[in-house]
């Protein structure tokens, strides 16, 4: 019987519920993946602290923190506290605020006077005449012609067994179901809703609704007639904006969001950390992009080359700006959520035509671990935007492998230097008692991306603490994925010979940045960069996400805008030349997220958009597919059908797959031609100390054990499954 995964701990610090101090914001104060922002009557604002699964509000400078919502409150003891709140809304004439609680598939109503708030009723668990609500994300009130007012919520995850589409349903301001649409048809043109996140309304009666899944924003009027829960527009001319083709997870330039103010309508993101500003007929009036800093902030403390220029860009653009709400009484005055900074920032918009900067007033949250970097042995930090984890294995098996081809002087002289240089090197290390692995000894290393540092946990304490921060050399804004490379004959320029390479992607410049273990034992840069940014060419990279290194030192990296594999190659000069282009069976909409290679040497790749896992032998010719598009309802029963795989990765026989929009994360066996499922969990609507996870992103497994990066929960949270593989790995002789 196959042993089942169960969650062991997370590490990566989250603010205990109770423990947050109301008044003067301290030094330390930071928010955890803000998504919701709007002010009410009083002009405070209301912020859905979604990562610590909280409302704050704050006054309307952002230097006090007046309330902290964990839950329905005293009066209500059997009702959970909130779990992953993502919206509120106000109520158009009572002092109520709406919160769509996702983790819970409900919308709690909380009233308020000017000193206290308090639960007021919740709705969304279903009835006679509709299913309860599955994951409540974006909610609008809109006065329809009959001048009454009603509250739409968008049901971002919700799908029946026959239909795969999402919902947007329409309640009474008390809760009340009214009706419920899944598709928006004109004469021309039919759009299914799918993973809907945004929704906002205008004073004539129009819905804004961002249709994430298929990257465009619709405007419809509740004027129209619903008829199978369609939308029956008049004309096919229902989309405000399109973006158009998918451009891959992790991708800012998305619809998750948009936002009505007057005659102005905010679309953040579709053009990467900007907002397009339209009028309410669809015209682009304006894209707000980039501040000018008021450096209102003390300077960062210093520990690697990267701080010296964190401090002069992290006010200088938007970083994934998500929400918009109007200051109150404050013309041309915003409040912008952007989840990935974990900010909530308060700008001032000038009305303009063409292209304009917001100037930053105030902000509340800031780089989540500045205080914890200047105590690097604090047992844990506060991630930010955590992306990737590896492992080091320090005692290897070495494996017989087919020698490089090819070879010219250089690579001979190259080799024949650092075998004499080895020599001398291991010499002086053995006398010298020197083991720069000795901090990585059962660590793991994580991208800690919005910190822009690389840390390392151990991995075998109860609890998991924090070792050291490990960057001191430069770190790259934009690193994202990484894997490690045992070179048998150290290539030229190592400093330790012997000891590993860390390869890391970077998504924003489109390059592949290496890092080596200095005597000390922190990671410093190797080599330059290679790869460019460039659509199309060879040697080019777009938006590059997974990667994976063989033994023979072939590179195979995820190029994911340019839909193929680019595959390089490190020679014994440390130089990384390109070697070919491939795609799935040469398939232009072949869509690479990740990759693993097994023990023979094939690349299993997630297929993200393609909802598929594809195999390659190791020069690149397409082998097998596994898998199809679906929910995962029952992990145990549908671990065949996938939603935007994300990532996968090889321990011993297994490949472990993070199925993103599932939520799931499957265990299968390694065939010849196929995989077999072994076991599964379903990891959503959990709280992250319970093992949950939010947006799960570059997994690692070793041995049994399965790390699990959340970008946006910002934590690491460690699984077991089957039997412990033994500590030895083949490595290219």
């Amino acid at each position: 019987m196959n042993q089942a995964i169960k969650y062991l701990c997370s590490y990566g610090e989250l603010t205990v519920p109770g423990t947050t101090p109301l008044g003067p914001l301290a030094d330390d104060f930071t928010l955890n993946s803000p998504v919701g922002v709007h002010a009410d009557s009083f002009g405070r604002l209301w912020v859905c602290d979604t990562g610590n699964s909280r409302v704050l509000v704050f006054n309307a400078d952002l230097s006090e923190l007046l309330h902290v919502i964990e839950g329905p409150g005293d009066d209500t003891p059997d009702a959970p506290r909130l779990l992953m709140p993502f919206h509120v809304c106000p109520h158009p004439t009572h002092q109520l605020m709406y919160c769509t609680d996702m983790g819970h598939g409900r919308v709690v109503a909380f009233a308020y006077d000017e000193d206290e708030i308090w639960f007021s009723y919740a709705f969304g668990e279903g009835d006679d005449h509709y299913l309860p609500l599955s994951d409540p994300n974006g909610i609008t009130v809109v006065r329809e012609r009959d001048g009454v007012d009603y509250l739409y919520v968008c049901d971002e995850f919700f799908h029946t067994a026959g239909d795969l589409a999402s919902r947007c349903v329409k309640f009474t301001l008390d809760g009340a179901f009214i009706s419920q649409f899944r598709h928006v048809a004109g004469p021309g043109a039919r759009h299914e809703l799918l993973w809907p996140q945004g929704l906002a309304s205008d004073d004539r009666g129009n819905l804004y609704l961002a249709n994430t899944g298929h990257y465009e924003v619709l405007k419809i009027s509740t004027d129209w007639p619903i008829v199978d829960e369609c939308v029956q527009a008049p004309h096919d001319a229902v989309m405000l904006h399109q973006h158009g083709k998918p451009t891959g997870i992790g991708k800012f330039n998305v619809m998750r969001s948009v936002c009505v103010i007057g005659d102005r309508v905010f679309v953040p993101g579709h053009i990467e950390n900007a907002i397009t500003v339209y009028d309410l007929e669809g015209r682009k009036v304006s894209v707000v992009g980039g501040l000018l800093p008021l450096w209102n902030h003390t300077l960062e403390p210093v520990h690697s080359l990267s701080d010296f220029v964190y401090g002069a860009l992290e006010d200088v653009v938007f970083v994934g700006p998500y929400q918009i709400c109007a200051a109150a009484g404050e013309p041309d005055v915003y409040f912008i959520s952007e989840p990935f900074a974990s900010s909530v920032i308060k700008v001032r918009i000038p009305r303009v035509q063409g292209e304009e900067d917001a100037l930053l007033m105030e902000s509340v949250g800031h780089r989540r671990d500045g205080q914890n970097r200047q105590n690097r042995l604090r047992s844990t930090s506060q991630f930010n935007c955590m992306t990737s984890v590896i492992g080091f294995k320090r005692e290897r098996r070495v494996v017989p492998r087919e020698p490089l081809a090819g070879g010219n002087w250089i690579d001979y002289w190259a080799r024949a230097t650092t075998s004499i240089y080895k020599y001398w090197y291991d010499q002086f290390r053995t006398h010298m008692g020197i083991d720069p692995l000795a901090r990585m000894a059962n660590a793991s290393l994580n991208i800690d991306s919005g910190n822009w540092c690389m840390k390392t946990f151990n991995t075998e304490s109860d609890s998991y603490h924090q070792l050291q921060d490990m960057m001191r050399g430069f770190f790259v804004p934009g690193d994202l994925a990484m894997d490690v490379y045992y070179p048998h004959t150290p290539p030229l320029g190592q400093i330790c010979p012997g000891t590993p390479i860390v390869f890391v992607t970077n998504f924003n410049l489109c390059t592949v940045t290496m890092y080596q273990f200095n005597p000390a034992g922190y990671l410093i840069n190797y080599g330059m960069p290679f790869g460019r940014d460039g659509v199309g060419g060879d040697g080019t990279l777009k938006a590059p996400q997974g990667i994976a290194i063989n033994g023979q030192g072939e590179i195979y990296i995820a190029d994911s805008l340019n839909n193929r594999i680019s595959m390089w190659q490190i020679q014994p000069t440390g130089y990384v030349v390109f070697r070919k282009n491939f795609r799935w069976q040469s398939d232009d909409d072949f869509t690479p997220c990740d990759i693993a290679i097994d023990a023979q040497d094939r690349l299993f790749v997630c297929d993200q958009f393609n909802n598929c896992l594809r195999v390659f032998d190791r020069e690149g010719n397409s082998l097998w597919s596994y898998g199809q598009l679906g929910y995962c309802d029952d992990v145990n029963v549908d671990y065949e059908k996938f939603m935007l795989p994300a990532s996968v990765c090889v321990d011993g026989d297994r490949l472990i797959v993070n199925d993103l929009v599932n939520r799931a994360l499957k265990v299968f066996r390694i065939g010849e031609h196929t995989l077999t499922y072994e076991t599964g969990i379903s990891v959503f609507k959990k709280y992250p100390d319970a093992g949950g996870v939010w947006m799960p992103y570059f997994i690692y497994a070793d041995r049994g054990r399965l790390y699990v990066p959340d970008t946006t929960f910002n934590v690491v949270n460690v699984f077991r499954y089957g039997a412990a593989e033994p500590d030895s790995v083949g490595i290219a002789a």
